[in-house]
């Protein structure tokens, strides 16, 4: 027997037991359909608009005091490549007519990018409906609302970061520390609708949306919280000195910092997309291999890369060894002084990194941290004899 989980894409083998007794259902066949944009669908990447190939989205910050909305969107196009801010060109409320791919992002992807959810496991699809429902979670009131409100708008929403990657590990409910999203809607664009949703349910009320101009990061917050209940970011759009997101799946992926973090959850259609085509692998090895997606030269991005590493490698030592070859193979080729690298950036550079290694890595014992710095070579261990001094 065949199956596609209802999901529109090539049959797979059928779906293992159920084993988590709540008698979740196989697979049933259907036909694949290839889901395309409707003619006032939103502009994605690879449109053309006057005459120019569409890249991804910028956003320039309103004035204080006044929300977000889709008008500080800003279009980027291959003719902005280079330019120091986003140009003044708005986004489009609808693609344009003319060339450009009206398939779905997950459509423009290799058939083995994008697997129906019950193939991974009988009983995923039915964890990722309690998880999202679960009432006890900060986020059980906000997410079905606006996920609802995004997907009428004509955009398309994931689960992102480690929600799907301990669910896909069959971890519990209780690994999810927090909950992540990603989709095609611009910064803007997004926290218009996400405030438009909440406005909308009298439960919701006193909950705000902001965007950080600084990484496009959209939060759904409570009033006198600390923690938000739920972060959106548009998919990655590299190429640009300054923050952008875009619609690419595959583009996205590269800007993930592992590969078992590029893997996103449809949490409508219930389909699994690796897009990098080494995140389930990757979460298959036993204790996990942990294998940078993004490549980057750049020694900021190198330095937060290593200061995650060290988080995830300290949090899942208990579950057996990681494989960590291709990332020791990446930090080998690091300079010996990362951190004079950083602080050549600037003062503001060094105090975002101490603020991240803080974030990450502020209850972990300073002996255990150096353990684990020493084992991705002389370059990380520098890094973080320099960040462990700067604390006290």
């Amino acid at each position: 027997m065949t199956c596609t989980d209802d999901t529109g894409n090539a049959p797979v083998a059928e779906s293992a037991e159920c084993r988590c007794g709540r008698g979740c259902p196989p697979c049933s066949p259907t036909a694949a359909e290839i889901e395309r944009r409707g003619p006032q669908g939103p502009v994605m990447t690879g449109d053309v608009v006057d005459g120019a190939s569409v890249l991804g989205f910028g956003y320039e910050p309103p004035e204080e005091g006044t929300p977000s909305e889709a008008r500080n969107d800003r279009l980027l196009t291959r003719r902005d490549l280079g330019s120091a801010s986003p140009p003044p060109r708005p986004v489009p409320a609808a693609r344009p007519p003319g060339p450009g791919d009206d398939r779905l992002p997950h459509h423009r992807l290799p058939d083995t990018a994008v697997v129906p959810a019950a193939r991974r496991s009988r009983c995923l699809p039915a964890a990722v409906r309690d998880l999202l429902a679960d009432g006890s979670a900060p986020w059980a009131t906000v997410v079905e609302p606006i996920a609802r409100t995004v997907r009428e708008a004509g955009h398309e929403l994931w689960l992102a970061g480690g929600a799907s990657r301990e669910l896909l590990s069959e971890h519990g409910r209780e690994a999810v520390r927090d909950l992540d999203l990603t989709g095609t809607v611009p910064a803007g664009r997004y926290a218009e609708l996400a405030g438009q949703a909440l406005e909308e349910d009298g439960e919701t009320y006193e909950l705000r949306t902001r965007v950080s101009p600084d990484s496009l990061v959209c939060t759904v917050s409570g009033i006198g919280l600390s923690t938000p209940l739920l972060e959106y970011r548009g998919l990655g759009q590299d190429g640009f000195d300054f923050p952008a997101t875009g619609t690419d799946l595959a583009t996205d992926s590269r800007q993930r910092d592992f590969t078992v973090n590029s893997i996103l959850y449809d949490f409508e259609r219930h389909l699994v997309i690796d897009a990098s085509g080494r995140g389930l692998p990757d979460l298959a090895v036993p204790g996990r291999a942990l294998t940078p997606a993004n490549r980057s030269s750049d020694p900021v991005v190198r330095c937060q890369l290593v200061i995650r590493a060290v988080k995830f490698l300290v949090r899942w030592e208990t579950e057996g060894p990681v494989d960590t070859r291709e990332l020791r193979a990446w930090t080998a080729e690091f300079p010996d002084d990362l951190a004079g690298e950083v602080r050549g950036r600037g003062d503001a550079s060094w105090q975002q990194l101490r603020a991240l290694h803080h974030e990450c890595l502020a209850q972990v014992p300073a002996d255990l941290q150096s353990a684990v710095a020493r084992s991705l070579g002389p370059s990380v261990d520098q890094l973080f004899e320099v960040l462990l001094r700067s604390r006290t």
